[in-house]
């Protein structure tokens, strides 16, 4: 991981974006330490112990890291790492519970919330979850925290696929929500995955699809 392409960028935004990407509240230290240890521990890297935990411990793996903890019986977002945002700002989440965090996807509460505060009572009981998210933008950049004006995109062969592998991982009292982006040029895909990809594009829902900045599109 130290090594991988996509570190240097985490340490340029850490350095000159800082607040973009890092926030935590006031008393996220300590669960925020405890993650940080948890990282060292899987790296095999030392803390310097010279920055907050959470930063270090980002700049160790490719992956963003968020702090999720138990306040008043729901799970709040109380620090996170966040390099690679998906069109979101991290400062319009923090402090926020998981369910009012996902308010923007259409229908999440509604269908997913009962699903979701099951699958974190699991992973409290030492059940580590992970899974996967895609979109396809019109934009291969990683930071990319606001969606662009104008008008919708039209998902193409031209376009890219961008993949987060998502785990939740207890640490203790708390949860550690890690986030690993890809991404891939459409046209890199082979035939099939190409035609398949766009294919599902056009089956989504029209409100699923505005979320994500589509347009209709032809395969």
């Amino acid at each position: 991981d130290p090594d991988h392409p996509q570190m240097p960028v985490r340490r340029e935004l850490l350095s000159e974006r800082r607040g973009e990407v890092f926030a935590a509240l006031p008393d996220s230290l300590a669960a925020c330490e405890q993650v940080a240890t948890r990282v060292a521990a899987v790296t095999g890297q030392r803390l310097p112990g010279e920055d907050h935990p959470l930063v270090e411990a980002a700049l160790q793996v490719r992956d963003d890291l968020c702090v999720l903890e138990q306040r008043d019986g729901s799970w709040v977002l109380t620090a996170a790492v966040v390099c690679f945002p998906s069109r979101w700002l991290l400062r319009e989440k923090l402090g926020k519970d998981v369910l009012s965090i996902h308010d923007p996807v259409p229908r999440y509460r509604d269908e997913l919330g009962r699903p979701t505060e099951a699958s974190f009572a699991a992973i409290v009981k030492q059940a580590p979850r992970w899974r996967t998210n895609w979109t396809v933008l019109d934009d291969p950049v990683l930071f990319q925290p606001m969606a662009p004006i104008g008008p919708r995109y039209v998902p193409g062969r031209d376009g890219y696929l961008r993949v987060e592998r998502q785990c939740l991982v207890p640490v203790r009292e708390s949860i550690v929500f890690s986030i690993r982006t890809t991404v891939v040029p459409v046209a890199d895909l082979d035939e099939h995955q190409a035609t398949a990809l766009l294919a599902s594009i056009t089956q989504t829902p029209e409100d699923l699809a505005a979320y994500r900045g589509w347009s209709r599109a032809p395969q």
